[in-house]
């Protein structure tokens, strides 16, 4: 039951039709330049809009227009500045490489046909299964988990997600989704060009 607004971001639960769902494809994205956005598990990742070739964790929501969208944060891997060892987390602070971060590795899972669960922002009707949603309230919660949840539905087709199912009852004050990344949203079905 979500009684109470606590968003976690975009958490992968399986894939749409029925296909064989392992826990979620998982590139592993390298990061050599700073990001001026911390990036914790949930957050959407895009490629190439601060430096080419980077990922970062998005700030607004995508549309069908937006380039390099490439999939949801689901931890990272980096060589520690103070214990000089290797570590794996949920989140990696703005401007890491500058604070002394090595070996930066951001875990994205990239499957355009992945479904994920995600908080809604307010109470939504059965009815609204197959409508659109944004993201909104981007941030780094606790524990390095992302704070995004799901805007009012809606039936524009060029919002980021479309509802495809509900993970709680439509009693719930913030009602868990099941989305996915509409049509034209996602990298690996979008001809947009990267900015850099």
């Amino acid at each position: 039951m979500a009684n109470t607004a606590s968003p976690y971001g975009l958490k992968p639960i399986s894939l749409i039709g029925g296909q064989s769902f392992n826990g979620g494809v998982i590139k592993e994205i390298p990061m050599t330049v700073n990001s001026a956005v911390a990036i914790g598990a949930g957050d959407m990742v895009q490629i190439g809009a601060a430096s080419a070739g980077q990922p970062s964790a998005l700030a607004a929501t995508p549309t069908t227009s937006s380039a390099g969208v490439i999939g949801v944060c689901v931890g990272v891997s980096f060589i520690d500045p103070v214990l000089k060892q290797q570590q794996f987390a949920n989140g990696l602070p703005a401007n890491a490489i500058s604070s002394g971060y090595t070996n930066v590795m951001v875990r994205v899972c990239d499957d355009p046909d992945q479904l994920f669960q995600l908080q809604s922002n307010a109470p939504v009707a059965d009815i609204l299964l197959g409508k659109f949603c944004a993201a909104e309230n981007f941030g780094f919660g606790p524990y390095a988990n992302s704070t995004v949840r799901g805007a009012t539905p809606a039936n524009t087709g060029t919002l980021a997600f479309r509802i495809v199912g509900f993970a709680s009852p439509s009693t719930d004050l913030f009602r868990e989704l099941i989305v996915k990344f509409n049509t034209g949203v996602h990298m690996y079905y979008n001809a947009a060009a990267l900015a850099n």
